[in-house]
């Protein structure tokens, strides 16, 4: 199993902040930094004493970048009601090689209304955003690999396009389709265009069921279901003892209200000691997980980085 940061920079972590603690996790042998796309904090606003910043993903990779040499960079995930895929596939193509061929790409439907409004993207209904991914895919992981490259959809027109510059990974960066424990059609997606699907918060036996589904739409779509990896996001409360790990809980409650929203279902957590955290992680590898994105925000959890490298 594999471990990764999925950073929340949007909860006010500033470039340095979040450089600083992706070259910790580089130096700690973690396999990737992926950085949430949001445009306002995933939290209610009216719980936050002051705004906080939340800066672009894109732009924080590009530099990121520049200044790391082994871990690989990507979001987690990026919204398709943000931009046109074309743009989209050009900044991931870019950031491979900016990178020297570490780039990956998730993508997703969008979820988070509010900024949304506030910004005048436009927020169809679950099944049209849905529709929206599937087009993108389609236009992305053609560009990547055809060329000249034409497509002509519902949503999107791309006339004998010759894309460069071309991914410098071969056949291309890997594609990370983001969804839920439930969702029926995007593990299909994530089968027919992408390498990883990724899910919130599973338990063993919900990592298997999906597991099931993802393995059945591989069949479908004529892949070998080991080409299509299966991940898990992951909130995290490490410490030395219980007693420490309590009162990280405590910190969160009074300091942290994107992992407050995430706390009515704990029990799907990394918590406690490294020890406690090593035998979670070993029963999520048994259900089907090949690498678990672990959600951080703030120095805290920048602590907890050696602690949860000692888990592995």
């Amino acid at each position: 199993m594999k471990l990764c940061l999925s950073i929340e920079i949007q909860e006010g972590m500033s470039y340095a902040e979040t450089l600083a603690m992706t070259q910790d996790a580089e130096k700690l042998g973690f396999d990737s930094s992926l950085l949430a796309e949001h445009y306002y904090p995933s939290g209610p606003l009216d719980q936050y004493d002051v705004p906080r910043m939340s800066a672009d993903a894109w732009m924080y990779l590009a530099g990121m970048a520049r200044e790391t040499d082994t871990i690989r960079l990507g979001t987690l995930v990026s919204p398709v009601t943000f931009r046109h895929p074309v743009v989209l596939a050009k900044m991931a193509a870019t950031l491979d090689h900016l990178s020297d061929g570490r780039a990956e790409l998730g993508i997703g439907a969008g979820w988070l209304e509010p900024e949304h409004t506030a910004y005048g993207f436009p927020f169809p209904a679950p099944a049209r955003r849905a529709d929206l991914l599937q087009e993108q895919l389609q236009v992305i992981t053609g560009l990547w690999s055809q060329d000249p490259f034409s497509h002509a959809g519902a949503n999107y027109s791309v006339q004998a396009a010759s894309f460069t510059p071309m991914p410098v990974q071969q056949p291309r960066p890997t594609i990370i389709v983001g969804g839920r424990t439930t969702s029926q059609r995007l593990p299909r997606l994530a089968a027919r265009y992408g390498d990883e699907f990724v899910i919130g918060q599973p338990t063993p036996d919900e990592a298997r069921h999906v597991r099931a589904l993802l393995d059945a739409a591989c069949q479908a779509n004529h892949r070998d279901p080991l080409a299509v990896a299966l991940s898990a996001f992951a909130p995290i409360a490490l410490g030395d003892t219980s007693s420490e790990v309590e009162r990280h809980m405590e910190t969160y409650r009074q300091t942290n209200p994107q992992y407050v929203r995430m706390m009515d279902n704990v029990s799907t957590w990394l918590k406690g000691t490294p020890a406690e955290v090593q035998a979670q992680l070993e029963r999520l590898s048994e259900a089907g997980i090949a690498r678990v994105m672990v959600s951080v925000n703030c120095d805290l959890h920048r602590q907890m980085l050696p602690l949860l490298a000692q888990a592995m």
